[in-house]
């Protein structure tokens, strides 16, 4: 076992090429229009390719809507393009329940559809209970206001976060998710999802691959972050999220180090969601970090697809 209290030296992430140049890099983690993104899947694979990505993935929450336009435009712009999901998930570890995003990689699309629509129903149910909180707290938004429309009609937090601040309830995006919508908000609902076995077992049975997403956003200790990560590698998880806007280079380089001594892969990306939204952009996680192409490679030889 590793644990993340040992000191780390000759930083791996440290020695890779960041920022400046994205040849030969890769970003498995993004959002567009078709859930709580605000690019086309068109603009931002031009924008990867701007950028000399190599290869992308999709990864809209609960939903694969917008994965054949990506995947047509990665084909006009010469990137390799990887089917992806983002989906809400959950594990009880220590009798705490933790929520969690897990990340499917290189599944068949059409096998996955059924729990598509499941979590499409699921989706609607959540967000007709944090609309009924809101208005009875004498705020109504519709959903024109949330921005569903007939091409999105996946609607997330952050797309009430957004709302409220254009209606004035919130001066920014994290004021509105604490305010309102995280735990204690005073609009909070839990949302219904299923356990982390049950996303791993239909991803795996779609063909796919599957990945922690952004571990540092769980807010555990050292030692809690590390049981996660194994308990879940019981269930059939294959890889981890190490390169991402809110992990540090030393957080990556931990992550990296208890992935590799249990034989776990390494997924990294941007959460690129658009315009005015992102710090960094297509292609970059925390502190500048380039997401390389041998991520991607080791993953899918991983798996023989």
């Amino acid at each position: 076992m590793v644990l993340f209290d040992e000191a780390i030296k000759n930083s791996y992430f440290e020695l890779m090429h960041k920022g400046d140049s994205m040849k030969n890099n890769i970003d498995l983690h993004m959002h567009s229009i078709y859930s709580d993104g605000s690019y086309t899947p068109e603009e931002f694979v031009i924008s990867a390719r701007q950028k000399g990505l190599s290869a992308i993935s999709l990864t809209d929450h609960d939903t694969t809507d917008g994965l054949r336009e990506a995947r047509e435009q990665c084909k006009l712009q010469n990137i390799q393009f990887v089917n992806g999901v983002e989906i809400n998930s959950y594990y009880s570890l220590n009798g705490r329940r933790v929520n969690i995003h897990v990340l499917g990689y290189a599944f068949e699309e059409q096998q996955i559809q059924p729990y598509m629509k499941k979590l499409k129903q699921l989706r609607y149910e959540h967000n007709e209970a944090i609309r009924k909180e809101l208005l009875a707290i004498g705020i109504a938004l519709s959903y024109e206001d949330l921005g569903l429309s007939s091409d999105k009609n996946i609607i997330t937090r952050l797309n009430f976060a957004k709302a409220l601040v254009k209606k004035g309830y919130a001066g920014n995006v994290q004021e509105a998710l604490i305010k309102y919508l995280h735990k204690g908000g005073t609009a909070y609902v839990e949302y219904h999802n299923d356990p982390f076995d049950v996303v791993a077992q239909t991803i795996h049975e779609a063909g796919g691959i599957v990945s922690l997403a952004h571990p540092a956003e769980y807010e555990l200790d050292d030692t809690d972050m590390e049981s996660l990560i194994l308990c879940l590698k019981k269930e059939g998880l294959e890889a981890v999220e190490c390169i991402h806007p809110s992990q540090s280079v030393l957080y990556s380089d931990k992550i990296r180090a208890i992935a590799e001594n249990n034989d776990l892969k390494l997924t990294g990306g941007s959460d690129f969601h658009g315009r005015g939204e992102d710090e960094n952009g297509l292609g970059i996680g925390g502190q500048g970090m380039a997401i390389p192409e041998t991520f991607l490679s080791a993953l899918l030889k991983k798996t023989s697809l």
